[in-house]
């Protein structure tokens, strides 16, 4: 039983028995137990600082941490056990220890598994998203310059209709004007040079030749016909010189209005190029958008799947320290066990020594020391007389 607790105090870890059932594993020391749990514990917490995940992708922004409410439990009483089985309780604590220990790297493994592949597809939406960051305001920067080259083509077509109409007023005009002429030239049948000519030399006839009377009234008759005539086709041409003014004005603003439809196919042509331009842009923006949003989705999938691994985790973390305080209880509970075997020993040979000291007076260091500890050697302090 002495060979056992020297073992339990002296050995640094766990060595397995040739039959490797961990039931029947030599116990560590205290020492041993919690260096190696405070190891896992550091290990544990720096995975977990490394390997941690952007928790904003698998969470909304309207999702708030739950509020954690403390309960003090009470310190839990443990029975006082007797030795035997407090040896194997004591494996079992550091069995089950170190099997949760076990757990957590493997679960932490697990995690990062996960987390490489959800750094890819991270990385992936991410990279999407930034694109389409990237093109967004490109995209918008087209519908703006097309939305204004538009509102200019809007307002230059008002300008060209409203001479469109100042247009239609001229030829509307125009159509009168040469109509009054047209009719005006049929009265006159002649240009205003040969009626002059004819008035003249029927005039000439009338006042100065010798003529019969009725042939005098046929020429007077023909001079106040030729006067009709003569004032109609100065008329006319009157008319003509203002429809010659009017068509002036008219052309030219026919030819502003060309100048004002040449622009507008201009600025039509620019805004076309514009909106393929920005419908380009915004086909691959919406592709992008769906391609990130599958990658969102299966990035979702993944933290769905990491999730309860984390729960598992805080679960045995949780669990740990609990079995350490239990292992510490029992681990005191055999060191009491211990001391009162080494009283028990040492009480033996303190009777040794006192025999052996009563029989002859000669003492080894050792039991020397005890019995001076025992008190059943008293030493005095001398002192030097000067």
């Amino acid at each position: 039983m002495s060979e056992d607790m020297e073992n339990i105090q002296q050995k640094d870890t766990i060595v397995e028995t040739t039959t490797n059932d961990p039931s029947k594993s030599q116990i560590d020391t205290t020492e041993s137990s919690e260096s190696k749990t405070a190891q896992v514990s550091d290990q544990t917490s720096n995975q977990a600082t490394n390997q941690s995940v952007d928790q904003a992708s698998g969470q909304t922004a309207e999702q708030k941490p739950d509020e954690v409410k403390i309960q003090v439990e009470p310190p839990k009483v443990y029975p006082k056990l007797p030795e035997r089985e407090l040896k194997d309780k004591i494996n079992l604590l550091r069995q089950k220890i170190e099997h949760d220990e076990r757990d957590i790297r493997t679960i932490f493994k697990d995690i990062s598994l996960h987390n490489q592949g959800g750094n890819d597809l991270k990385a992936k939406r991410d990279g999407l998203n930034a694109r389409v960051k990237e093109l967004s305001p490109k995209a918008a920067a087209l519908r703006k310059q097309r939305d204004e080259i538009n509102a200019k083509i809007a307002e230059l077509k008002a300008q060209r209709d409203q001479m469109r109409g100042i247009g239609k007023e001229f030829s509307e005009k125009i159509g009168e004007l040469k109509k009054t002429r047209d009719d005006l030239n049929l009265t006159a049948r002649g240009r205003a040079e040969t009626l002059e000519k004819a008035y003249s030399d029927e005039l000439a006839l009338f006042l100065t030749a010798d003529i019969p009377l009725e042939h005098e009234i046929n020429i007077f008759a023909k001079l106040i016909e030729l006067s009709q005539r003569l004032v109609a086709t100065k008329k006319a041409n009157e008319i003509h010189s203002v429809i010659s003014l009017e068509y002036a004005k008219g052309k030219e603003i026919y030819t502003d209005m060309d100048s004002l439809h040449a622009r507008i196919q201009a600025l039509a042509q620019e805004s076309q190029k514009s909106h393929e331009e920005m419908i380009k842009l915004y086909n691959e923006i919406d592709t992008l958008r769906k391609e990130a949003d599958s990658y969102h989705a299966q990035l979702n999938e993944k933290f769905k799947g990491i999730s309860p691994l984390r729960k598992k985790v805080s679960a045995l973390k949780a669990e740990i320290p609990k079995l350490r305080d239990e292992l510490d209880v029992y681990l005191e509970q055999m060191k009491q066990y211990q001391l009162v075997r080494d009283g028990q020993k040492n009480e033996g040979k303190r009777e040794n020594a006192k025999e052996k000291f009563k029989k002859d007076g000669r003492l080894s260091l050792d039991e020397f020391r005890l019995l001076v500890e025992s008190e059943d050697i008293k030493l005095q302090a001398s002192g030097r007389k000067g």
